[in-house]
């Protein structure tokens, strides 16, 4: 029994080293970018729920690309501050808050071929805390904001459960 553990010992030993050797090199498509991006990144969600449009509009590109989880695109920074004017007015949206926020900046370059996502990009996974029609609402929500080289945000890919805003804006949830 002792030579049968002795042999288990090693041979997950060896297994280990195999699987961790550093001499194996693959061609990875990014890299770990500037955590810069994370300051901005959180910033701009900072100023977007606390409906601070101007200072939000700021960080923006004048032709930002901002898609919503449906495929829906808004073009421009007038359209978006307006869009998001609107979806508080129309869905009663009271506050917001950001919790529970992961961040990681990535810098995809020119290795990744045939994509318009190169350059600088912070995924931000997090949970949106809203106060909607006087009710306390928890959405988890995945953004992507691609960045342009002056550090301003020129495409935000938004991911998170439409249903509650819908059944909001349509008045199915008072």
């Amino acid at each position: 029994m002792k030579t049968y553990r002795r042999f288990a010992k090693i041979m997950a030993l060896a297994l280990i080293f195999v699987a961790c050797d550093a001499t194996q090199k693959r061609e990875v498509d990014y890299e770990i970018a500037s955590p810069v991006y994370v300051a901005l990144a959180e910033k701009s969600l900072d100023y977007l729920v606390s409906f601070d449009w101007d200072s939000f509009a700021e960080m923006l590109t004048d032709s930002i690309e901002y898609e919503l989880p449906d495929g829906t695109k808004m073009i421009g920074k007038t359209a978006l501050i307006n869009y998001w004017k609107n979806c508080k007015t129309n869905v009663g949206i009271k506050s917001m808050k950001i919790t529970n926020a992961n961040y990681l900046p990535l810098d995809a370059g020119s290795k990744l071929k045939n994509s318009d996502s190169l350059g600088i990009k912070v995924v931000a996974d997090f949970t949106n805390n809203v106060m909607v029609k006087n009710k306390d609402v928890s959405v988890k929500m995945n953004f992507s904001f691609h960045f342009n080289q002056q550090k301003l945000i020129d495409r935000i890919n938004s991911n998170y459960d439409q249903t509650l805003f819908q059944e909001l804006n349509f008045g199915t949830i008072n």
